[in-house]
């Protein structure tokens, strides 16, 4: 869901990075950017202001939860093309809503001082020009609405319960940025990351199928969830003497640096341990063991990431980690497709 956000209050001292910004962020800054660059197509800054590396956390928990509902009778009657069609709406509105949390990061970051011109964690098309405020706003609040009518004929097909689902996924994707609230400033950007990318993306793909309450797919979100987590606190680390300087109130500010290593390790670790664990206990089929075939990227990660001894190293480590949440998802899903073929 993006970088983490801290709550930076009114009447607080500007700090460092709000320094060299004005008060109204509301124009491009032009100024003192360096020689011009040369023009770059619309279509293509707002492509990477909308981050697409980072989409594949909204479809990872999306293939997992809707191949659980398969493994548990889905897609199995005459219905077979309007499961497919709740797949298809769904997934595209889980993506529009990382879309638009991504443009709402980018604009929060930028009003509030807390990005610079050279912040790895953003595009930083605010400073160079070639976005304004406004336009990136109003890209999330567009996605956003996308995502919502989407929604509404989620609720349509399925019922009024997927209510829930959305009111859930809009307040925690917004706030998580944008204040009163600011969720990440208060040391919840790691568990709203696990609760909406984890739990209800993945329950929620399960239910539109099934309209259903399911262990199974509770169990499968927990891996799921720690991935997700996994990519921001790879994030945080990597920004971590970005974040101390303003104040960001992420785990690895709150606790250092060694302990978002460790922290990292034990995500990654914690996804293939829970997963065998729910396999032995017989929530999750065995075919989803699968999982294990990607083990060797994630001890790869961790020993980069525990053996680093500058920044490089977590500057890669984030799209691995996010590559890993990918792959992790897609043989969880093979996993439960595999069972439900060979019907164990």
């Amino acid at each position: 869901m993006g970088d983490a956000i801290p709550s930076v209050s009114s009447d607080r001292p500007p700090t460092r990075a709000s320094a060299d910004t004005s008060v109204d962020m509301a124009a491009p800054t032009s100024a003192g950017v360096g020689p011009a660059r040369p023009r770059v197509a619309a279509w293509r800054v707002w492509l990477r202001t909308a981050r697409p590396v980072t989409l594949a956390a909204a479809v990872s928990p999306i293939l997992v939860g809707t191949a659980l509902a398969g493994y548990q009778g889905a897609f199995s009657g005459r219905d077979l093309g309007r499961h497919w069609l709740l797949f298809a709406i769904t997934l595209l509105a889980g993506v529009l809503l990382q879309v638009g949390v991504n443009y709402f990061n980018e604009y929060f970051d930028h009003r509030y001082g807390l990005d610079t011109a050279q912040s790895l964690g953003a595009s930083t098309v605010i400073f160079r020009g070639e976005m304004t405020s406004g336009q990136v706003f109003g890209c999330g609040v567009a996605s956003f609405a996308l995502a919502t009518a989407l929604g509404i004929a989620l609720i349509a097909l399925v019922g009024p319960a997927i209510i829930l689902f959305g009111l859930a996924a809009l307040l925690i994707g917004y706030f998580y940025s944008a204040r009163p609230f600011a969720l990440a400033s208060r040391g919840l950007g790691d568990i709203m990351v696990y609760l909406a990318m984890g739990f209800l993306m993945t329950w929620g793909a399960y239910y539109v199928q099934l309209r259903q309450w399911s262990w199974v797919a509770f169990a499968a979100s927990v891996p799921v969830g720690l991935l997700v987590t996994a990519i921001l606190n790879m994030n945080n680390v990597r920004d971590y003497q970005d974040d101390l300087a303003v104040g960001k109130q992420t785990l690895p500010v709150r606790f250092g640096l060694p302990f978002g290593r460790r922290y990292h390790a034990a995500l990654l670790y914690g996804a293939y341990v829970t997963t065998t664990v729910f396999v032995i206990a017989r929530l999750l089929p065995w075919p989803t063991l699968l999982v294990w075939l990607t083990f060797p990227l994630a001890y790869a990660n961790v020993r980069s990431v525990l053996m680093a001894t500058g920044r490089k190293a977590y500057i890669t480590a984030t799209p691995r980690t996010a590559q890993l949440h990918l792959l992790f998802g897609v043989a969880l899903a093979l996993g439960a497709l595999v069972a439900t073929l060979a019907h164990v």
